[in-house]
């Protein structure tokens, strides 16, 4: 069985919306939300059967905008609502889904 999942994509771009393309939003969003979300589903079969838990690691960037980052928030306040519901969904079965929100932290 498989007791805990971790799902911890995180790809960013900066812009601001006017001349940010909308290839980039669609390339941050496959991997950060729609990669989060397939992952997840693929494993929670077994994550329920062993009544384990999912982790997602988000941003704070998922509950509060920033110029010039929108792509990065979008996805990221996508992945918050998803865990949002999948936590509600999984309580029955005694899964529990965890929101871990870093905050902003550059490498030196």
């Amino acid at each position: 069985g498989l007791w805990g999942l971790v799902n911890n994509a995180g790809v960013s771009t900066f812009g601001e919306v006017e001349f940010t393309s909308l290839d980039s939003y669609k390339k941050v969003a496959e991997i950060n939300l729609w990669g989060t979300v397939r992952v997840t589903k693929a494993f929670l079969p077994l994550i329920r059967r062993a009544k384990g838990r999912v982790v997602n690691i988000t941003s704070m960037l998922g509950r509060m905008a920033s110029p010039s980052r929108s792509c990065y928030c979008i996805s990221k306040f996508g992945v918050s609502a998803f865990s949002d519901c999948l936590r509600q969904e999984m309580y029955r079965w005694g899964v529990r889904v965890i929101l871990i929100e870093p905050s902003n932290f550059v490498a030196a």
